[in-house]
């Protein structure tokens, strides 16, 4: 799995591809802890790239909206495909999914440049 983060104003997007295994856990924390640290608290994970995701590793991204939640951050999904969105809701992830979490339509206010 790849993963880069593109930075807005005030929301930090990170984008990643590829299939999603507990190998890749802890690099998307550590990356997610470097965020926190640089003061970046507003995240959106972009999930369009995602092609699979183990349900048994799925559950272990909890501790990661923890992670933020901790540091006072806020973060939130967005492009799930009905497929990977599935996995997470089975993998006991739904309180962390908003009903508005597939497709494009989320990421458009974290991508588009903010006016002073």
């Amino acid at each position: 799995m790849t993963i880069r983060s593109t930075l807005m104003e005030r929301t930090t997007v990170v984008e990643m591809a590829g299939s999603m295994a507990a190998i890749d856990l802890p690099r998307l924390h550590r990356h997610l802890n470097g965020l926190l640290s640089a003061r970046r608290k507003r995240i959106v994970l972009d999930f369009r790239a995602i092609e699979h995701v183990s349900y048994q590793d799925a559950s272990h991204l909890a501790r990661e909206f923890e992670l933020v939640r901790s540091h006072n951050g806020t973060m939130r999904v967005a492009g799930l495909s009905p497929y990977v969105r599935d996995i997470l809701v089975f993998a006991g992830l739904s309180d962390f999914l908003e009903e508005s979490t597939t497709g494009h339509a989320m990421l458009e206010p974290a991508r588009t440049p903010q006016a002073s």
